[in-house]
């Protein structure tokens, strides 16, 4: 077991006994628990449900398990493209998905709520005048944190902003009009029900929540989360790239860092170092519902500041704001969702064992999830890039469910 550093809160040393050494078998590199979740990562890209897998987790101050397994490619997808297929490592940075929502708004927000600045129960339309109409009048902020302020699901701006490129407004895609393209769209949406009624996902809920959190700090969304969590906590690996700048400075991502995301049919290439998600994409790479990138060490450092909070021990968040987010009261009827964050389940592919009743986890599309007990002071960062072979859905959340017992069981 390694210590974790006071130099940086949360921080844990992955350097001496945990090693990116890559040769070998998993069993023969690992001991203990890491080498149980290696072998389970090990047999899991085999079969293909991944193509590589890090796991961190720690107990109070103890690292408990630490592994990396597999590669940035399923192996027949590296034949296909004929390129090298580099090992994921515990330097490897991924796209995040919709883990962007707990890190990003849902953070920020807990900061402005720790620092008196607003309420949960504030309505959207104090901050957004275009959400004072009708039934949207209603809506608050705790509704577009727990995915139930109405909006509906499925939603995309992506085609209308690719038929604008192509036609009126060439270059539109991935620029600042693109951004206020989507808000607007967003903005002028029918509910599908009054807000608090029920639980519908929807990007819709976070993509407005990142424009209230410009309009809150002064800022655009990226400047402002770098500003209040991302400095503070000295975590610069986990960011967002802004896709416009890169753009207009004529630059590219150094994709040998990241783990691709997939093979893009719509754009057309293979998506590694730039956002999957569609509506992250035409927005230019900075949204509430999606965009972040990220190592599993600044990942691990960040919801390690989250149980801080919990425990009243954290610089940037109250314990009362907190708790606040973190209760297992749903906003909604029938719903167990947190703001922000969500109570472990079955179907998201965690255990949930009857002694962490204040367990609670945020999962990304892309493969990445974070699961914290604050009985157990224990935190388990699980980064992947599952999304990529087409298997998330059959195979992922029994993998993800089979290593967390593992650790649990310790």
């Amino acid at each position: 077991m390694s210590s974790v550093s006071d130099a940086v809160p949360g921080a844990i040393e992955l350097t001496n006994p945990i090693s990116d050494s890559i040769g070998g078998a998993a069993s023969s590199r690992y001991s203990g628990v890491s080498a149980v979740i290696a072998n389970l990562l090990e047999e899991a890209v085999g079969e293909g449900t991944l193509p590589g897998g890090v796991v961190l987790a720690s107990k109070g101050s103890e690292v408990v398990a630490a592994c990396a397994v597999g590669n940035k490619l399923l192996s027949d997808e590296a034949r296909e493209l004929k390129v090298a297929n580099e090992p994921i490592s515990f330097s490897t940075v991924f796209d995040l998905g919709q883990l962007t929502q707990a890190i990003c708004p849902a953070t920020l927000m807990m900061r402005l709520v720790s620092a008196g600045k607003i309420s949960v129960t504030d309505r959207a339309s104090r901050f957004l005048q275009a959400l004072g109409v009708g039934s949207k009048s209603s809506m608050t902020l705790a509704h577009l944190l727990s995915h139930s302020a109405g909006f509906p699901s499925g939603l995309s701006v992506y085609d209308e902003l690719v038929k604008a490129n192509a036609g009126p407004r060439p270059g539109i895609l991935s620029s600042s009009g693109a951004k206020q393209y989507a808000y607007t769209h967003f903005h002028n949406l029918p509910l599908k029900f009054e807000p608090g009624a029920k639980e519908l996902e929807s990007d819709a809920n976070f993509i407005v929540l990142g424009e209230i959190c410009e309009i809150i700090t002064g800022l655009p969304l990226d400047k402002a989360y770098s500003r209040y969590i991302a400095a503070p906590l000295k975590v610069a690996a986990l960011n967002f790239i802004d896709l416009t700048i890169l753009r207009r400075r004529g630059l590219e991502p150094v994709v040998e860092r990241f783990a691709p995301s997939g093979r893009c049919p719509r754009r057309g290439r293979l998506i590694a170092g730039e956002v999957w998600d569609e509506n992250a994409w035409v927005m230019g790479g900075v949204s509430g519902h999606n965009g972040l990138f990220g190592t599993i060490s600044d990942l691990h450092i960040w919801a390690a500041e989250i149980l801080k909070g919990y425990q009243g021990k954290s610089d940037l968040f109250s314990a009362e704001a907190t708790r606040a987010f973190l209760s297992s009261e749903g906003i909604a009827p029938k719903s167990e969702r947190k703001l922000g964050f969500d109570k472990p389940s079955k179907e998201l592919g965690f255990v949930d064992p009857v002694d962490a009743p204040d367990a609670f986890v945020a999962c990304g599309d892309t493969g990445c999830s974070v699961y914290v007990d604050p009985r157990r002071e224990l935190v388990v960062v699980f980064l992947s890039n599952a999304g990529f072979s087409g298997e998330l859905s059959k195979r992922f959340a029994p993998l993800r469910a089979d290593i967390h017992s593992a650790i649990l069981d310790l």
